[in-house]
């Protein structure tokens, strides 16, 4: 049995972590004055391309379990019994509801720990056109296993089926937190939110900057002015010796105490040059996040769930609640 336990300091949220000073902008620059580092700050020549997150996936595989000392993803394994059955009801899916469904009940009955199952069932029934047992059995999934992304948006479409956006909002955006990539959960999240006359925009956290090494004491910075205080405090958090450990946070280890201070520090600097941001919605909602205390949840849903969605595997209930908030209350309001 594969078992999956991410150490990361991203989790610590409202740890002593968070209680480390955040240098201001002027500090920073003081840092990089003193340090035996030359770093140099030039404009870039044309905006950096977003990254293609598209492929970066998770997979309806895993079930997770809370124990006193943490949360464990495990993958889901057949057992001899289960998996034929389960395969004869694969073989079904697509052309026959009621012997899909058979075969999918049957093997939940030789192994009741396949949450999933009970996702393809909830699906069966949906086929059928059955409302009441199709929401039961996607309410069933995610009552056992909460990180089913896939009963989340599933039962999301259901609700929106019936005209129960609220419900279909929530549900559809907890399937986006647990697999931010999806382009199929982005698909029916547009739907939704369309109907219930929320923003639609998507985008991604795209910073225009480029950080080099150019030499064993040169540091380069090609920037776009919008982001000198981002590109700073990231520069000193690559590469200054002892810069990381200062803050508590021991090298190669990544927290989100890093990028709060640089988005804090990106904030701070657009205040003080008034420089207008209008045209940048990752910018203004940056700033709208921070004033209404959602600069956390920004950093997870922005930042590092795109680049590794398993995270979201590891996450707390109460803070993927929290992110749902964000997303409602800023992102898409």
């Amino acid at each position: 049995m594969k078992k999956y336990n991410l150490l990361i300091v991203l989790l610590l949220i409202g740890s002593h972590l968070f209680s480390q000073q955040i240098h201001s902008p002027n500090e920073i620059f003081q840092i990089m004055s003193d340090s035996k580092l030359s770093y140099e700050i030039k404009m870039l020549d044309k905006d950096i391309e977003c990254t293609d997150y598209s492929k970066k996936l998770n997979y309806h595989n895993s079930y997770r379990v809370k124990t006193d000392s943490g949360l464990y993803t495990f993958e889901f394994k057949f057992n001899d019994i289960a998996k034929p059955l389960f395969d004869k009801a694969e073989t079904f899916f697509q052309s026959n509801s009621d012997s899909a469904l058979f075969y999918y009940e049957l093997s939940l009955k030789a192994d009741s720990s396949l949450y999933n199952v009970m996702t393809y069932i909830g699906q069966m029934y949906e086929h059928k056109g059955d409302v009441a047992n199709t929401i039961k059995w996607y309410k069933t999934a995610i009552g056992k296993n909460y990180i089913d992304y896939m009963a989340h948006w599933f039962l999301a479409d259901a609700y929106l089926a019936n005209d129960d956006l609220k419900n279909a909002v929530d549900e559809i955006v907890i399937a986006q937190i647990l697999n931010r990539n999806n382009q199929g959960i982005k698909k029916s999240a547009t739907d939704i939110f369309k109907k219930s006359y929320l923003g639609t925009a998507d985008w991604y956290f795209n910073p225009q900057m480029e950080l080099k090494k150019v030499s064993k004491k040169q540091i380069s910075l090609a920037i776009n002015e919008k982001w000198t205080g981002f590109a700073m405090a990231k520069a000193l958090w690559t590469y200054e010796p002892g810069y990381s450990k200062s803050m508590g946070v021991e090298p190669g280890v990544y927290s989100t105490l890093e990028d709060r201070e640089c988005l804090i520090s990106l904030i701070v600097a657009l205040e003080n040059s008034k420089t207008e941001i209008e045209n940048d919605p990752q910018l203004i909602i940056l700033k709208e996040a921070a004033e209404k205390k959602f600069l956390n949840e920004y950093i997870l849903y922005e930042i590092v769930l795109p680049q590794t969605p398993f995270v979201a595997y590891q996450l707390p209930e109460e803070t993927i609640l929290k992110i749902k908030d964000y997303i409602l209350k800023v992102r898409n309001k």
